[in-house]
């Protein structure tokens, strides 16, 4: 008889252990979908995350480039308060103006060489010292 009670409380304790291990398992089912769906599809989810990282990116960049602008502008203003040459310059440069006595030519039609095509003339200058050096070796 006591064999049997002890059967019978063994299988309730077994009932009970599955019903506890069936909870928890639905309890982690419903968590992990519910932080699939908090991820994939929520108001924060991880597409929104991305786009405002790019976003903070493009800003810090801007912020960078109006930061190094303004330094190059607060040169300016220090050269155009300080320096008499630099401010000499700008007139002559921008305005075109020019001193007593003075004649200014403008060469009009000469567009400027870029670096690029600076070098290959460069490049090719020196190859034709070089062939000419050959030559001279030659001879």
């Amino acid at each position: 008889m006591q064999y049997s009670k002890e059967k019978k409380l063994s299988k309730s304790l077994d009932f009970n252990q599955k019903l506890i291990d069936r909870s928890l398992k639905a309890a982690a089912f419903i968590l992990l979908i519910t932080a699939i769906y908090t991820i994939g599809f929520g108001e924060n989810n991880i597409f929104e995350y991305f786009k405002k990282v790019e976003t903070r990116n493009n800003l810090q960049a801007q912020i960078d480039t109006i930061k190094r602008e303004n330094q190059d502008l607060e040169k300016k203003i220090y050269y155009l308060q300080n320096d008499p040459f630099y401010v000499e310059k700008m007139a002559r440069e921008n305005l075109g103006l020019m001193k007593d006595n003075e004649e200014v030519y403008v060469i009009v039609g000469m567009k400027k060489e870029s670096k690029e095509e600076n070098q290959e003339s460069q490049e090719r200058w020196i190859d034709k010292i070089k062939a000419k050096y050959q030559q001279f070796k030659l001879q």
